[in-house]
């Protein structure tokens, strides 16, 4: 697990790329919702909506005193938990489409739990793309995806892998992947470690998000 200074280290990093993504995609981030995806009451699938609570929203003070927001300087950044199916009987991309549809961001921020596809990944790294993302596809729940053709906004994805299929632990001589997974009875498991692995995933983005775009402190 990572100590203080490579937590703070992290939230740099992930500060960094943010921008750097924007400027490759030539994103001007005015206005940024960051979407927690995931179950809440499921700690291996909670991490977007604990980095939700953790990121600072700004959106308001712009609302409540322009002066205040000017001295500020940051982006005005607006959250959403948009939970799963199960609950609200949405897709989470039906809610951050009509998010998006009443506050016109900028660009979305979709933060999410992944699978990970070999144990050396497994809760050690973060992944980040601007291609978007598709929830529940990685545990074989297709969804619609997050992405700027479904939302009509550039989407910048954030996840950590956080569960792994149980049948690659019976593999035998192959590189221990999932690509090399047989057919047969599967079941999903994370670490023993997984409370911290999600607690320290969430504060890293959520650090990095503030940083790059709002209020970091």
């Amino acid at each position: 697990l990572l100590d203080l200074y490579s937590i703070d280290d992290a939230k740099d990093e992930i500060a960094r790329e943010l921008c750097y993504l924007c400027e490759r995609s030539d994103i001007l981030p005015e206005r940024v919702l960051v979407a927690g995806l995931g179950n809440p009451r499921l700690t291996p699938d909670s991490i977007g909506s604990a980095c939700a609570e953790a990121v600072k929203a700004t959106m308001h003070v712009r609302e409540l005193d322009g002066h205040l927001f000017t001295l500020l300087d940051c982006s005005e950044i607006a959250v959403v938990a948009p939970g799963v199916r199960s609950f609200s009987g949405m897709d989470a991309v039906t809610v951050v489409h009509g998010v998006c549809n009443a506050i016109h961001p900028s660009l979305v921020i979709a933060v999410d739990a992944l699978a990970a596809r070999g144990v050396d990944r497994l809760g050690t790294t973060i992944q980040m793309c601007n291609t978007g993302i598709c929830p529940g596809c990685g545990i074989g729940n297709s969804s619609v995806a997050l992405n700027e053709s479904s939302l009509g906004v550039p989407v910048i994805a954030i996840g950590v892998p956080t569960v792994i299929d149980s049948r690659i632990f019976r593999l035998d001589g192959t590189d221990g992947s999932v690509a090399n997974i047989q057919p047969g009875p599967a079941m999903l498991v994370s670490p023993k470690e997984i409370c911290e692995i999600v607690k320290i995933g969430a504060e890293i983005i959520a650090g990095g998000i503030n940083q790059a775009f709002g209020i970091y402190s």
